[in-house]
This record gives C-alpha cells, sequence and structure tokens, in this order.
C-alpha cells in the first residue's frame, strides 16, 4: 500500500536571486537552481535528471511548477528555452507568489556550472528522501500513521518510488482483446507495435533495402511479394544530406509527402528525448514507421560498449517505447566482419536481438556470378516470415526471387537441362552429373530435382544407358521434353 505523506514547507517566500540560505537542513535553495538553471542552458541534460527527480522533490513549489512544465515541454517534443517555459507558467500563482516574473531568466545565472546538473540533481534527490523520512517519523509521532504504514513508506523512499499494483489478466481475456494477426505494415516482417532488426554489413544494401521497402509503404504497393499498408514514414538517417539525396533518387522517393526525415546532425538532445520526440511526431503526423538507421549512431552507444548488455538494452529501451506507442519500427545495424547466421551476425551483445521481435540480415548471395543478389534472412517470435528470400537489384529495386530453397532448385533444374545429353548411348550417371556441379548446389537438391524431372517426364533413366554401368541408371532428356 502506498502511503502519501503531505511535506511540511516552512512558508518562507523567496526572491529570485535573494533565496535565503536556509537553516534547514533538509533542502538546499542553490542545488535547486542550479538543476532548473543548468537544464535551460543545456535541454538535453533533461533525460538524465528527470531519471532522478519528480517535481515534488524540490522543496519550493515554485521550483516544482517550473520542473513540471520542463518535463511536460520535453515529453511533448517541444524546444526548452527561456522564452518558451515562460509562456508555459505564465499566471501560475506559486510561480508568481514565490518567484516573481523575473526568476526564469535569472537561473540560468545561477547554474554553476551547467554540465554539472546531473550532480546537482543528486543532491536535491538525497535532501527530498531526508526531508521526507522525516516527515514520516513525524506522522507517526502525531498518530497520523502506524508504525506498519511508515516502514512501508519508508521503503517506497529506499527504493526510489511506491510498490506498483502488478497488472495481471487471464488468458481468455487477453485472446478475447488481443487480435489474432499483427496488424501488419508489411506482411510477415514489419508491425505495429512490434521492433524489426535488420543487420548487414556496411554497403551491402540494407539502407537502399530500407529506402525500396518506403516507397512501397507509402504507395502501397506489395514488397517483395508481400502486401504493405500505405502509412506515412519517418527515417531517422545517421547519413548527411548529399548520400541520402542520392539515396532517394535511386528508389525515386523525391517527390514522397509523406515520408518525413530527420538527420543526426541536426537533432538535439539525447537517444530517449529524441524517442520522446518522435512519438510525439508520430501523433501529430500520423507517422505509422519510423527507421532508425543505424542504432549505433542514433543511440550513441561507444563501439566497446556494444558487447555490454546493460549498455544494449539502454540502447534498445527507447526503440521499445516507440514500439508501445504504436509504432512499426526498422532498426538497422551493422554485421560483425565475421559474420554469422541471422540472429547471431549482428555486432555487439545480443541483448540488442533479444528485444527486437524480429531480426533480418541482408547478405551477398554466395552463388558465384551473381553480384546484384542479396539473401534476406528472418528469425523471429511473430509468424510470416520466410527463413530466406533471395534478391535480385533490377533497376533501382528489389524483386524477390523466392526462397533460398526455390531458387536452388531453379538453379539445379537449369544445370540439369544444360547438362544431360539428348539421346540414351549418350546418358550419364548420376556419379558423373553430381561430379561436374561441383559446389554450384547441393547435392541432395540436385538428387530431388532430378527426381523431379524423371517424374515429370522431362527426364528418362535406364539402367546402363550411356556410360553407366549395367546396375546403375543413366539419365538422358526425354525427346521433346519441356526444356
Amino acid at each position: 500500500m502506498s502511503t502519501t505523506i503531505k511535506e511540511r514547507t516552512t512558508g518562507r517566500q523567496a526572491r529570485p536571486s535573494l533565496l535565503p540560505k536556509s537553516s534547514d537542513p533538509t533542502w538546499d535553495p542553490a542545488a535547486e537552481q542550479a538543476v532548473l538553471g543548468g537544464i535551460l542552458l543545456i535541454p538535453h541534460l533533461l533525460g538524465q535528471v528527470r531519471k532522478m527527480l519528480a517535481p515534488d522533490d524540490f522543496f519550493l513549489p515554485a521550483h516544482q511548477v517550473i520542473f513540471a512544465a520542463l518535463l511536460s515541454l520535453e515529453d511533448e517534443g517541444s524546444a526548452i528555452d527561456q522564452i518558451i517555459l515562460a509562456a508555459r507558467v505564465a499566471g501560475d500563482p506559486e510561480v508568481e507568489a514565490s518567484a516573481g516574473k523575473s526568476y526564469i531568466w535569472i537561473l540560468p545565472e545561477l547554474a554553476v556550472p551547467a554540465l554539472h546538473a546531473p550532480e546537482h540533481a543528486r543532491i536535491v534527490k538525497d535532501l527530498s528522501r531526508r526531508r521526507k523520512a522525516g516527515n514520516i517519523c513525524l506522522a507517526v509521532l502525531e498518530n497520523q500513521l502506524d508504525p506498519g504504514e511508515a516502514s512501508v513508506a519508508l521503503g517506497e523512499l529506499e527504493t526510489g518510488g511506491p510498490a506498483i499494483a502488478l497488472p495481471t489478466v487471464d488468458a481468455i481475456t487477453f485472446c478475447r482483446e488481443t487480435p489474432e494477426e499483427p496488424d501488419w505494415i508489411w506482411e510477415g516482417y514489419l508491425a505495429r507495435g512490434a521492433i524489426t532488426e535488420l543487420d548487414a554489413k556496411i554497403k551491402t544494401g540494407k539502407s537502399h533495402l530500407a529506402a525500396d521497402l518506403i516507397g512501397s509503404v507509402l504507395g502501397g504497393k506489395e514488397f517483395l511479394d508481400r502486401r504493405t499498408i500505405r502509412v506515412p514514414v519517418l527515417y531517422l538517417t545517421e547519413e548527411r544530406s548529399t548520400s541520402f539525396r542520392a539515396l532517394l533518387r535511386r528508389v525515386g522517393l523525391e517527390e514522397t509527402p509523406d515520408l518525413h526525415l530527420t538527420f543526426r546532425h541536426q537533432a538535439n538532445g539525447g537517444w530517449p528525448e529524441i524517442a520522446r520526440a518522435v512519438i510525439a511526431r508520430m501523433k501529430s503526423l500520423g507517422i505509422g514507421l519510423v527507421v532508425v538507421d543505424t542504432l549505433s549512431v542514433w543511440s550513441g552507444i561507444e563501439a566497446d560498449k556494444e558487447n555490454d548488455a546493460g549498455a544494449a538494452m539502454e540502447a534498445m529501451r527507447p526503440l521499445e517505447a516507440m514500439a508501445a506507442a504504436g509504432l512499426a519500427v526498422l532498426v538497422l545495424r551493422h554485421e560483425r566482419k565475421s559474420g554469422g547466421e541471422v540472429g547471431e551476425s549482428a555486432r555487439g551483445s545480443s541483448a540488442f536481438g533479444g528485444a527486437a521481435d524480429i531480426l533480418l540480415s541482408l547478405q551477398k548471395d554466395p552463388a558465384p556470378g551473381h553480384e546484384n543478389r542479396r539473401v534476406l534472412g528472418a528469425v523471429g517470435r511473430l509468424e510470416g516470415w520466410a527463413p530466406k528470400l533471395v534478391l535480385e537489384m533490377t533497376g533501382g529495386h528489389y524483386r524477390s526471387l523466392g526462397t533460398s530453397a526455390q531458387v536452388e532448385a531453379e538453379r539445379a533444374r537449369a544445370f540439369l537441362l544444360e547438362v544431360l545429353p539428348p539421346s540414351e548411348e549418350n546418358a550419364l550417371p548420376e556419379k558423373e552429373i553430381l561430379g561436374q556441379a561441383e559446389q554450384e548446389m547441393t547435392r541432395s537438391t540436385l538428387r530431388r530435382v532430378l527426381g523431379d524431372l524423371v517424374s515429370a517426364g522431362v527426364v528418362m533413366r535406364a539402367k546402363g544407358a550411356g556410360s553407366a554401368s549395367s546396375r546403375a541408371y543413366g539419365f538422358f532428356l526425354a525427346e521433346g521434353g519441356d526444356r
């Protein structure tokens, strides 16, 4: 049970530059001013400070109002400065009575220095806990709380917040209220409320694939033979204007009003603040899909921290907040040099992939002679994706050639129709056919396709035909067979 103790204040009036040196050891006016002034000078510090402080951690009521207004501005994705903040708190009786209209303009002058605002916030938080603990003890002495309630309240202070009520729902109710099918933006691969991670080596084409996908989403057209739903898109790019302009030209997205762009070098604030701004833009622009290219640049995670699970989870949390708000999230990451199977090839901790719902890996087709082909692998919690699709770049756009198994089977079919002779006397045994194929395709696929061609009457077989032994089959093309 959460117990609220009304904080006792001294009732002292404070002027902007003349706040008294308090004899009360449970609040520090200079520290409170330094926190607020530091945020006004360096707004992105609010992301760190809000993790430590709530408005009621400030002693002075005017400071509580000002800090609450700063939080509200950040949640809305608004810029933060003295003019905007003054307009937000204009007419508030606490600010008017305790600080006066000019107080907000004086606060930045009281930051000492501004970069130390998070350290000053720790002082404010420590004093807030002491103050609240004292109020709890006083409430016990005045018979407002019994010892059990006081113990709970003190425990809440120690843990940094009240004990939460654990929400539960029975499986029947949950399944009735939750759609059976995800709300797909790109069927099988991207859904509202889910995170899809796309990994690839540098210069393999992941940004091109993302841009090509966006073109289909904005047009409501199929992409790689899968349906898409038309929604506005926000693309967070690490690229410079010149290179990104070239990418838009390659995929034909130069005149697309529903594609909104944010460049990392122009975005202020930390990664959590940017995520909150994205959610605000989602509401105002109707954004359905956000692309983060690449996560390492936008989150600011350092290369030597990518293997740290804690740092990885911190980088993923803003993406989880976007997904929880109803966005479909596509996040691009780099593969490690050694590559690997989908789900294991990305750089850094497995905590990155663990937070994603679907993992995609874009790799070059290992088959020789196919420089324009890529293999898109997939694994994930949601159903509907194909394990491996073979893609081919044609005219600046990707198209699906089918699953890797289908493409390999087609390659085997073409090989067999080319290598098999048209007459029984020149028939080839299976061993010789497989020997000629070498690394072109797997033997199991060749055997399976050869059997299918025999069943279809395209290929004939006869014992001892051609160079086959008397106990082995020789294979040759049927007369008039469909090639």
